[in-house]
């Protein structure tokens, strides 16, 4: 079930979720938070209390409030653009539940 609903997040649209920054290579970036309103390739830009802050994707760990639950998710599984992330997520969705593509 974990793995579903990882598939279903990494296969939507991330603005409007809430995210943190919950590990990463700079310690200034761990517990940025707030919505991202904006996503490229390599970078969410998330509108947190203190302003817009732009966070690379890869090599990141995100903390992501999606459907009442609280999912941990690699930011090297968002490191696509987001419509590529969206494809593959839905190629997961299908090929758990045994569907060839």
């Amino acid at each position: 079930m974990r793995e579903m609903k990882l598939a279903e997040l990494i296969a939507r649209d991330w603005i409007g979720l809430e995210v943190e920054v919950t590990d990463s290579p700079n310690k200034f970036e761990i517990g940025i938070k707030g919505e991202i309103v904006d996503e490229t390739e390599k970078t969410f830009r998330i509108m947190t209390e203190k302003g817009l802050k732009v966070v690379a994707k890869k090599g990141r760990n995100f903390r992501v409030r999606y459907a009442g639950k609280v999912v941990n998710v690699k930011g090297d599984l968002t490191a696509f653009k987001p419509e590529e992330r969206i494809m593959r997520g839905l190629m997961l969705i299908k090929r758990s539940k045994g569907v060839l593509i």
